[in-house]
């Protein structure tokens, strides 16, 4: 109406004069001398331009999220399936970090070495969240769990797994396998109890025999040293002939060069040997 009629148009008002005749059934009238103005024309620009871009820009991100969504379904986690095998407890981790700890596949990238093993997800371990494999788990505080062969089970006064044989001087060791899965860190946890008279370190210096009253971890063929608990016969008392710790008021034998500084060794005995177990570990 305000296009058709004889009022004037200016700036963002509108005049308009009385309404005349129906003029739809004749001739089109000559243009207006007004212009019809809904804002700046430059602000207009600048308004369409800015909510291209807020659409463009929006059609992007979307994109870029179907797409990873996309991928995702591509390209599913491996270690699953028997069929479809990752590499390491790492991999798929770093595949899905959200993936609960349990049993998945994993192959050194040879399709009949396959294994089912165990996956830590969800702890830290070693300041490390997630991808460990487990490669050894033996918790003798449930009633159930058994010890290894050729442990020895020990029932009293705790249930505890010790070496096969009683003898001075002796030890037993026990093999677990990683199926050759390549890994860069080794980390664990060590309970042990303290009774009768442990010497600490002994004074041979064979990695293949018994160099340190306690439990040591090693690894590959032939064995390298990572790890080793000791315990020493006294924390205070004058044994530091040959069963003290290095560290004791009185100190014992140092470790073998293998073993470096890569121990712990505490005794819970404080003065003269006492044959006892000790309540804390």
């Amino acid at each position: 109406n305000a296009i058709a009629g004889s009022g004037a148009v200016g700036g963002c008002g509108i005049i308009q004069g009385p309404p005349g005749r129906d003029g739809r059934d004749g001739l089109p009238g000559p243009p207006g001398t007004g212009s019809l103005s809904f804002t700046d024309s430059r602000d207009l620009k600048e308004d369409i331009e800015g909510d291209l871009s807020d659409i463009i820009e929006a059609a992007i991100r979307n994109f870029m999220i179907t797409e990873e969504k996309m991928r995702s379904i591509a390209q599913p986690c491996t270690g699953l399936q028997n069929t479809s095998a990752a590499k390491s407890c790492g991999e798929i981790y770093q595949c899905n970090s959200e993936a609960t700890s349990g049993l998945y596949w994993l192959t050194t990238g040879d399709e009949e070495s396959v294994h089912q093993v165990y996956c830590d997800m969800e702890a830290w371990h070693c300041g490390v969240k997630g991808g460990w494999m487990r490669v050894a788990y033996i918790n003798m505080r449930q009633p159930e769990a058994e010890c290894p062969s050729p442990f020895r089970l020990v029932t009293s006064p705790k249930r505890l797994c010790g070496r096969a044989s009683i003898a001075t001087g002796g030890c037993s060791s026990k093999t677990f396998s990683t199926h050759n899965i390549s890994y860069n860190k080794v980390c664990g946890q060590v309970r042990g109890y303290q009774y009768g008279t442990p010497n600490g370190f002994e004074n041979s210096k064979d990695i293949n025999s018994y160099y340190a009253e306690g439990i040591s971890i090693t690894h590959g063929s032939p064995r390298k040293h990572l790890w080793t608990y000791a315990v020493g016969l006294s924390d205070d008392h004058d044994y530091s002939s040959d069963s003290n710790c290095p560290c004791a008021k009185n100190p014992g034998p140092s470790p073998p060069s293998f073993v470096g500084n890569h121990y712990y060794c505490e005794s819970g005995n404080t003065g003269v040997v006492n044959h006892q177990f000790y309540d804390e570990p």
